[in-house]
């Protein structure tokens, strides 16, 4: 009986890893292997691994209870087409009927295993399955897949380097077109172009750059990118070079709202565009889960480890070509992942689909395209960056107050050192110090970053400057370093100091050698933080400038982090208020919530609900609303957004009952005269926390404080939440609610006045205290922030106390007066 190995991309329960399988063949001496799969997502890696031990490797695929294999390659195609169609009726490839090929999914003493993995997917565990011997007698001669695909070829007329005045940016085109036309990559950039033209003229906003791509400046001329690369210093060979063998890759962004619009553009322009597969695989976390549901140990488990779980669609990836293409596809899928189209040689394009860019394209139609100012910026400097996209954890915002960043190339910085390895390291303090103490600049490439190497392009232009070496090497070195290979690196290195040594002294050539070894492995993609820095910045010029169009628009499309935006608003000073149901004017500095935030209301009822205003009654709002659920009105009434019909919301709760149940209002006023009662006016109003509940039940957060006055002499309780900061407040408790004043937050503690400290868990003391923030060095006055009265900093090495501050980094400790302990 034939063997043929099911494939655990097949979903059936197969726990055979297909490189193991296919050395398994090889010491048994095999000449050819059947796959036979109820899918082709396993072709090219199975087809792949049988190469590397000169296995023929045989792909078969099971329909209808018989097996049709491929004997080469245009019979594999054949295979292709008949699975893509679901027309297996024509298909002359030969077949073996199911019941004479003994299908394998499992090695021996692994069933305990297989059957676990068959009940983690759900799936029936077959009765035979043990991968004992392999024996395969079939005809084949094994398949060369090759890309079909074809782009869209650039006119003659595609680029006119004549029409450049200016020598320089003349100069570097020239250089890249060059590069661009040996690699055979036009046809590429004007597919790219083709999109970017198409979503543009279909008004779908594409953002600044992504990626390497935008040190390119025919990327920037085409209008692919936005960002000038030669004003920003970036580098085309850090995208593309005469030593780079895989093809160029330049990523899209686009407002996630019309991602698919787009696509569907797509499809009509190029005819054959292809989504692409992406597989979930088990990781240590899901072996660790499932042996603590199947009460058993991970190293018996490590067969599953890499094993796919399931298919998806890939987020960006799709395949764009003007004729057809030869490849396994279901519902407009391809059956394979990246990986495997690359092998073959499709090239794909990326488009990704950005909330923030939808966001962004709403507040430029309604108000303008941003502009660079000083203010934006300060703005940024003091921490104000939840919504602001790149830079809304808090470790961001201790970055950015503490760097201060005063341009996009210093924004890019920030976004560049926000990442864990840099973090790790330390060097946003390091950097940070260097800036504020003007740290002495021993070398020209290094000063925009204050003498620490950020930017991968800073290791490529020091190579190119002091060492002599080409774009290619210095590309090799770069790459090098990142990817931690010694063998590599170290020969690069040594010629590095080499000519270095015949430019600078030697103390200099060590201290450059010392900054490239010690910061390197960190540095970042310039080009990709310097695009992402635009979208950054336009945010926050929004939001500083038009703050009430940022935050409505915001919480409309985004209310991941409600919260967090709430109380960073609080922290400027606005006054948040209750959806505005009757579209009343509002102050400066107030805020209504958007209706959206109503379960229930989406951007449709908030309109007609706005439309319909004003409201004199509940009865009324039924009267002009007749469709909206009564739940929302209940919500409505619970935030406070009928508060202007009575003053209490149990008694509008009350008329809503009535309302609902169909009682005549007439009849409820003459029960009144006649027994001499009035029902409503029984009802009590309820109490501030009361209302405290309601909202923080409907909403997930307060808009209401639970009493009327108190006064916090520490940091405001919006500024240590919204930054998500270690800090000391003074605060009031009533049922179950504290504030400080201005926001408040449910936390079950005793009534009564106490001092917190927000940090993973709330610390609580009794009394009104006042806070020391504890700091061994302090680098620079910078560091540290105006705070509150009762708030004081601490520097232990110059036995100096700072009253009315508050520091900005989060290696402190803080005493609270009359306390022992230390937080």
């Amino acid at each position: 009986m034939i063997t043929a190995i099911v494939s655990p991309y097949s979903f059936k329960g197969s726990i055979l890893k297909l490189e193991e399988v296919v050395k398994f063949a090889h010491k048994q001496g095999v000449n050819s292997l059947l796959l036979c799969d109820t899918n082709f997502h396993a072709t090219v890696k199975f087809i792949e691994e049988c190469q590397k031990y000169k296995i023929t490797p045989i792909i078969s695929y099971l329909y209808n209870d018989k097996i049709y294999y491929a004997k080469n390659t245009e019979e594999l195609y054949e295979l292709f087409n008949a699975y893509n169609t679901n027309n297996f009726s024509s298909l002359k490839l030969n077949y073996i009927d199911k019941d004479d090929v003994y299908l394998a999914y499992y090695f021996p003493g692994k069933r305990r295993i297989y059957e676990l993995f068959c009940n983690v997917l759900g799936v029936k565990c077959v009765e035979k399955g043990v991968l004992k011997n392999i024996y395969c007698n079939l005809e084949a001669y094994g398949y060369k897949l090759k890309s079909f695909q074809t782009l869209p070829t650039a006119p003659k007329n595609f680029i006119d380097v004549n029409k450049i005045k200016n020598n320089v940016y003349k100069e570097r085109l020239i250089r890249e077109l060059e590069i661009i036309k040996e690699k055979n990559f036009l046809d590429y950039f004007h597919t790219v172009y083709k999109i970017t033209k198409i979503a543009k003229e279909h008004d779908i906003a594409i953002g600044p750059g992504r990626g390497s791509a935008v040190g390119s400046l025919l990327s920037y001329m085409l209008g692919i990118t936005k960002i000038d690369p030669i004003k920003h210093n970036l580098l085309f060979e850090r995208f593309l070079n005469k030593g780079r063998k895989e093809p160029p890759d330049i990523d899209l962004d686009v407002e996630d709202e019309k991602r698919k619009e787009l696509i569907e553009l797509l499809k009509k322009e190029f005819k054959y565009v292809y989504y692409i597969s992406t597989f979930s695989n088990i990781g240590p976390k899901t072996i660790k889960k499932i042996a603590n549901e199947y009460k058993i140990s991970t190293s018996e488990l490590s067969d599953l480890l890499g094993l796919p779980t399931h298919k998806s669609v890939h987020a960006a990836g799709i395949i764009i070509s003007k004729t057809p293409i030869k490849v396994p596809i279901k519902e407009d899928v391809i059956e394979w992942d990246m990986d495997s189209l690359n092998k073959i040689g499709y090239i794909k394009f990326d488009i990704l689909g950005l909330k923030t860019l939808t966001i962004m394209n709403k507040l430029e139609k309604k108000i303008g395209k941003p502009k660079l100012d000083k203010i934006t910026f300060n703005f940024i400097s003091k921490g104000y960056t939840n919504g602001i996209f790149q830079l809304e954890s808090n470790i961001s915002k201790r970055i950015i107050r503490a760097i201060k960043p005063s341009s996009i190339d210093e924004l890019s910085i920030v976004i560049s050192l926000n990442r864990p390895g840099p973090l790790k390291a330390k060097l946003d303090r390091e950097l940070a110090i260097a800036k504020w103490k003007q740290r002495k600049k021993s070398f020209e490439l290094l000063n925009d970053t204050f003498g620490i190497i950020v930017f991968q392009e800073q290791i490529m232009l020091i190579a190119k400057k002091y060492a002599n070496f080409s774009n290619e090497e210095a590309d090799v070195l770069r790459k090098g370093i990142a990817k931690k290979e010694k063998k590599l690196v170290e020969p690069l290195i040594k010629k590095l100091k080499k000519n270095i040594l015949n430019i600078l002294s030697e103390n200099e050539t060590n201290e450059l050698i010392k900054i490239i070894l010690e910061f390197s492995e960190y540095a970042f993609n310039k080009s990709h933080a310097i695009a992402y820095s635009y979208i950054s910045y336009s945010l926050a010029y929004f939001k500083k400038h038009f703050p009430k169009d940022f935050y409505s628009t915001l919480l409309k499309y985004d209310t991941t982090k409600i919260e967090k935006i709430i109380f960073e608003m609080q922290s400027r000073g606005f006054k948040i208020l209750p959806p505005n149901i009757n579209g009343n004017p509002e102050n400066k500095k107030e805020f209504h919530i958007p209706l959206t935030l109503v379960k229930g209301i989406n951007e449709k009822i908030e309109k007609e609900i706005i439309a319909n205003a004003p409201y004199n009654s509940l009865k009324g709002f039924f009267e002009k609303n007749p469709n909206i659920n009564f739940s929302i009105v209940e919500s409505l009434i619970k935030i406070g957004s009928f508060d202007y019909l009575s003053e209490s919301r149990r008694k509008l709760l009350m008329k809503l009952k009535e309302i609902r149940s169909g009682v005549n209002e007439k009849i409820l006023e003459l029960s009144s005269s006649l027994f001499g009662k009035n029902f409503s006016n029984e009802i009590k109003i309820e109490k501030l926390w009361e209302r405290c509940d309601m909202e923080y039940n409907t909403l997930g957060f307060c808009i209401s404080k639970p009493f009327d006055e108190f006064k916090n002499l520490l940091s405001p309780l919006s500024v240590a939440l919204s930054r998500e900061q270690k800090l000391a407040i003074n605060v009031k408790a009533v049922g179950g609610y504290v504030s400080d004043g201005v926001t408040t937050i449910k936390l079950n503690v005793p009534d009564g006045v106490y001092t917190i400290i927000n940090d993973k868990e709330i610390k609580i003391f009794p009394g009104i205290k006042k806070a020391i923030y504890v700091i061994d060095q302090l680098p620079s006055k910078l560091f540290i922030e105006k705070g509150n009265e009762n708030e004081f900093v601490e520097i232990v090495d110059k036995k100096l106390k700072i009253k009315s501050a508050r520091p900005v980094f989060d290696d402190y400790k803080i005493l609270i007066e009359g306390e022992s302990d230390v937080c």
